[in-house]
């Protein structure tokens, strides 16, 4: 399976509330087309599924992960996916509240495309998605610059 350019965030969310911000906020960015888990197993689970049906569990374009989940962490689940030849290049953003500096270090130890913290204001958020969109357009082989997102969190020296 190749990493497709086009289609859906898949987002894996377990608080409800940070979901419908984050939907509202894709939705005013024009990033439609977005499928939510609630869990790091049913990220495992969904990608999967995409590899046997991928037309009931369309390839993302790009997987969206909070570290803070049950079942699976976030970080567990990226190093999973890193691990999947048929998934292993997939983009991977890592969205959460955690700022503590070993959590950034594996993410990026573990390849992440990018590591940012949940900003609080909307606005934040808007700008967030528009930049996920951003990075979706530029697929065709441009490097993406994450730095001007609201909580990015920049590879330590350390960790590449």
């Amino acid at each position: 399976m190749s990493v497709p350019t086009s289609g859906p965030v898949l987002y894996a969310e377990d608080d409800d509330n940070d979901v419908v911000l984050l939907q509202r906020a894709f939705r005013k960015a024009n990033l439609p087309d977005v499928k939510v888990v609630h869990n790091g197993q049913q990220v495992v689970d969904y990608l999967s599924a995409s590899e046997r049906d991928p037309v009931q569990c369309p390839v993302p374009s790009l997987v969206l992960l909070d570290i803070n989940m049950a079942f699976l962490s976030g970080l567990e689940v990226l190093a999973w996916i890193r691990q999947q030849p048929v998934v292993a290049d997939l983009p991977v953003v890592i969205f959460t509240s955690s700022s503590q500096e070993r959590d950034i270090e594996l993410a990026y130890r573990l390849n992440v495309t990018a590591y940012v913290t949940k900003p609080s204001a909307a606005n934040d958020l808007v700008e967030f998605a528009r930049a996920l969109r951003a990075f979706q357009e530029s697929r065709s082989g441009a490097a993406f610059d994450f730095s001007d997102v609201s909580g990015y969190r920049p590879p330590p020296p350390r960790a590449r």
